[in-house]
């Protein structure tokens, strides 16, 4: 108040959090989550978060008041994840006193966008929501020489530069080298940058670039089968936090797969331009989750046309065949095939640019397992020459004679599902089995970008994502059927959209709008999904959707489960839709930040679990009239059990 100074008094404030959930209706689940949060942050240069105002803060309160009341009148505010940079630093001549009034050009050497800052009284000048690349500040007032530094702007970096001045001629210049590495002094956040040269640069077994968040202190692989480190993904934990407690963006928006706690859209390495993983004490802009903030920024076109084309092929041709599988058969398939290309370049030089990009895999991998199943004698009731318990007559409780279930007390149900067995096909008494089925995996994504620039003072940027995953399993997993024929589809398709417009409404004064959408389908489904294979052996159905027809899932103890995995189908689809608006205001050596992140979330999914299940003590009781009991599960609406029992004839 009156001008006066009230330095020491932090000014971080937060609402609660607002969270609206209707109820679910329809087939399936559905929610909908809207999260709306205000932040106000004002940071000084100094990693202490107080606030200084010098004289005439009168007019910088009500300026801040004005921002903020218009920010509340139109948003709310939330969590303001960026990707772009910001430059801020003092211009000072040979004798270190503060030049006013000095206009600075920086200008990105891959698009020639310029932007201009002008040096206040006490030669304070602030660029933010910046593209990360390659920079170039210029310098030129009269009676100094021309002054040019190279700068290289990572994500989400806040870059703090002292320009000298060198009294000279403008036909004079003095060109200044950027450190690599630069001193962060306006953040405490903890993490690191991983630059297009390493991302490219490393090897990358499968060019997943999550595997380079291996070398950042305190991150470790997650634990194995854990959710988002099954089925090739690369999850990890940082300073011991949870795999799920991480969040992925992509430039600046959300990209997250809530099934596998994973990147929705995982990009090639090749339009990766960097990412950045913080590990902690990060800012109050990267909300979500309490982990690991990843935001990866894909690549944009330039002025100068550049493309990429690659193939990677690995074939089993030097490979030692697997020490279990057969060795009457040829050796278990191995195939491993990625291919991809990109391009980008200006369409409107100096103004509009494009970059795409699109990457394939095929895989086929044998998969060798070994396990036991029923020989040719046991499946017609002849026990003699077995290794198992005795069979016992359920009439006289005493075992029959020869250890030999006579064909009238065969049970006729229990035979048809024992021929389901295959024969065996080694001479080892147990682990009588063992077949090597191909894994097949299909994967194809690609990306869409266009950056266009509308004068100096406006830049928009569209950029598409795409993702489209099917994978067989032909084993199900432990606990689940061994033999061939039980497998598991798993279809995944993600993709990820960003409208985004940076406005220059003052040199002091930025906003940036961003309208996203985020989308992943995935499910699991059985082999035998709406066969008639139950029925031709005398089972019955639980459902009447041929979506939940296959084999019932059978163990008997001694041998291989039977049947396919009762967790299937299942399939869901989350739906993100978000908007985030970014504003940052600089006064001297003040920033001040608020922003808005609004998601509306739509989850629809269903579990049935009507796989029945069937449990057989011994091999011996499958073949007599023993009831067993199938249940069938169904979550489709409103999580309501429904369970049946059936008793086989006879």
């Amino acid at each position: 108040k009156g001008g006066k100074s009230i330095a020491g008094a932090p000014l971080n404030f937060f609402t609660a959090p607002l969270c609206l959930s209707p109820p679910a209706g329809g087939e399936g689940e559905q929610k909908a989550d809207c999260f709306v949060n205000l932040l106000h942050q004002v940071k000084l240069v100094s990693v202490n978060l107080h606030c200084g105002l010098p004289k005439g803060g009168a007019i910088l309160q009500r300026k801040m008041a004005f921002v903020l009341a218009c920010t509340l009148f139109l948003e709310g505010g939330l969590y303001g994840q960026t990707h772009r940079a910001v430059i801020r630093g003092r211009v000072l001549d040979a004798t270190r006193t503060p030049v006013p009034g000095v206009l600075l050009k920086l200008v990105h050497e891959d698009t020639n966008e310029v932007r201009t800052a002008t040096s206040g009284a006490d030669g304070e000048f602030a660029a933010f929501l910046l593209p990360p690349g390659p920079y170039r500040l210029e310098i030129e007032l009269a009676g100094y020489k021309k002054y040019t530094q190279k700068l290289a702007l990572q994500v989400n970096q806040e870059l703090r530069v002292e320009a000298t001045l060198e009294v000279g001629t403008l036909s004079q210049e003095i060109v200044v080298t950027a450190p690599r590495t630069p001193l962060k002094k306006d953040s405490a956040a903890l993490g690191a940058v991983i630059d297009n040269h390493q991302i490219t640069g490393l090897p990358l077994d499968g060019r997943n670039f999550l595997e380079l968040s291996l070398l950042l202190p305190g991150a470790v692989p997650a634990a194995p089968g854990s959710a988002g480190s099954v089925r090739g993904e690369v999850a990890f934990n940082i300073n011991g936090a949870r795999e799920d407690a991480n969040n992925f963006l992509l430039d600046g928006a959300y990209n997250f797969d809530p099934k596998l706690n994973a990147p929705g859209v995982k990009p090639p390495v090749d339009a990766i331009r960097e990412f950045e993983i913080l590990t902690s004490t990060y800012d109050a802009s990267f909300g979500r989750n309490g982990g690991a903030q990843v935001n990866v920024v894909t690549k944009s076109g330039s002025n100068e046309l550049h493309g990429s084309a690659y193939e990677f092929l690995r074939n089993g041709a030097l490979d030692a065949r697997n020490f279990f599988a057969p060795r009457d058969e040829a050796a278990p398939q191995y195939q491993r095939n990625q291919f991809g290309l990109s391009l980008g370049g200006p369409v409107i030089k100096d103004r509009t640019f494009f970059f795409a990009d699109y990457e394939g895999s095929r895989i086929r991998e044998g998969v060798t397992r070994v396990t036991n199943v029923p020989t040719l004698e046991e499946r017609s009731g002849d026990f003699s020459q077995s290794y198992f318990s005795r069979p016992i007559n359920p009439f006289t409780q005493q075992p029959f004679p020869g250890n030999k279930i006579p064909e009238a007390l065969l049970n006729p149900i229990g035979v048809r599902i024992a021929a389901l067995y295959p024969l065996p096909n080694r001479s080892a008494p147990f682990q009588n089995f063992v077949s090597s089925p191909s894994l097949r995996d299909r994967d194809d994504r690609f990306d869409i970008r266009m950056d266009h620039s509308v004068g100096r003072s406006s830049t928009w940027a569209l950029r598409y994502s795409f993702g489209d995953r099917n994978l067989f399993e032909p084993f199900s997993g432990p606990g689940f059927s061994a033999l061939p024929g039980f497998g598991t589809d798993v279809p995944r398709r993600a993709q990820n959209l960003i409208v985004s417009e940076t406005h220059i409404l003052t040199p002091a004064l930025l906003n940036e709008v961003r309208l996203a959408f985020n989308r992943v389908a995935a499910g699991a489904f059985q082999e035998n999904m709406k066969s008639s294979i139950n029925q031709s052996v005398g089972l019955p159905e639980l459902s009447s959707n041929p979506r939940d027809f296959g084999l019932s899932f059978i163990t008997i103890s001694g041998f291989s489960p039977l049947g396919d995995e009762f967790n299937n189908p299942q399939y869901s689809v989350t739906n993100t839709f978000q908007l985030l608006d970014n504003a940052t205001y600089a006064h001297g050596p003040h920033l001040l930040k608020f922003g808005l992140d609004l998601r509306a979330i739509q989850q629809n999914a269903f579990s049935t679990e009507c796989i029945s299940r069937c449990s057989v003590t011994r091999v011996s009781d499958l073949f007599r009239s023993i009831p067993v009991y199938r249940q069938c599960s169904g979550r489709p609406v409103a999580r309501i059990p429904i369970s049946k029992r059936w008793s086989p004839p006879g």
